[in-house]
């Protein structure tokens, strides 16, 4: 028999957070005004989550707390560059290092279940600082950058000690790291062609293109998954929250399985989205299943003649 996905899994979340309670900051608004970039995708999301939860009034000023939480990211992005280790690690209060450290003791490795939430750059390269037994044994999955943008982009993450795998024989890769008990992170809140890598399954009730890697690495490795998210407090520290291990979803039919599980996996990102409103990335266009909109690049197919 199949067993349910938990409509509450067992982790401890803060409550959702209250829109009135949120406080635009000058610069949100003004951005949200006079430089509206993706502010239609950014509305149509809110309205995906939320419905009629919310008055116009409350959409409107989440969407400059969202603006505001993203220039504020992009600040300290730009000082991180430039700081030492010592003063990311004093700006990020890591939280469940220990959940971390009990699933490594079972010798299978350690895969993040993870988005983007709060200040992720900065939060991440904070956190792995905490694990030093671990440097050069942190991964993640992602397409390398080119035009030489690599080592800019990406240098600080490689000095606190993470690797990239590439798309390219990731799953090969993937295996044979946690073989020797290193930690793969997998960033799991953005769309996904659905097709060999990716399946339709539910995200905010509504069904999303979602990679589909996370359940069959947990499955045929037997790693646990520890679900982790950043935010930033009113007082400007930020945290970075590790969470106890996702248990495994067993059904009678492997296909069942992964779809099971990958919606346990979104209903705990549903969770990260929903403590704190104002810190995700909503300008990603998640829900892309069921879009009448061509794309840019069919636009252009359809420009030239091609059908």
């Amino acid at each position: 028999m199949t067993e349910k996905p938990p409509s509450d899994p067992d982790m401890t979340f803060r409550e959702v957070a209250a829109i009135s309670d949120l406080k635009p900051s000058l610069v949100g608004s003004v951005v949200y005004t006079f430089f509206p970039v993706r502010r239609r995708v950014v509305m149509e999301n809110l309205r995906q989550v939320f419905g009629d939860q919310l008055t116009e009034k409350e959409f409107r000023r989440l969407a400059r707390c969202i603006y505001g939480h993203v220039a504020t990211t992009i600040r300290e992005y730009l000082t991180m560059m430039v700081s030492s280790e010592r003063r990311i690690a004093d700006r990020v209060d890591v939280v469940g290092v220990e959940h971390v450290l009990k699933a490594a003791e079972q010798g299978r490795g350690v895969l993040i279940l993870t988005g983007h939430f709060g200040n992720w750059e900065l939060s991440a390269v904070a956190a792995m600082l905490q694990f030093k037994q671990y440097r050069n044994r942190f991964h993640v999955i992602r397409k390398p950058l080119g035009l030489g943008m690599e080592g800019v982009v990406f240098g600080r993450f490689r000095e606190a000690g993470l690797t990239v795998i590439n798309r390219m024989n990731a799953l090969a890769t993937t295996l044979d790291v946690l073989e020797k008990n290193d930690v793969v992170i997998f960033i799991m809140d953005q769309h996904n062609v659905v097709g060999s890598k990716a399946i339709e399954v539910e995200f905010f009730g509504k069904v999303a293109g979602t990679n589909r890697s996370l359940a069959m690495v947990a499955r045929q490795s037997g790693a646990p998954v520890i679900p982790a998210a950043s935010y930033r407090k009113s007082d400007g520290r930020h945290v970075m929250e590790f969470h106890p291990p996702l248990e495994w979803i067993a059904a009678e039919r492997p296909r069942e399985e992964l779809y099971l599980n990958t919606l346990a996996y979104n209903r705990v990102l549903e969770k990260f989205v929903l403590a704190h409103p104002d810190q995700w990335l909503w300008a990603h266009r998640r829900w892309k299943i069921g879009s009448n909109r061509p794309s840019k690049r069919r636009l252009r197919e359809l420009k030239m003649g091609r059908r």
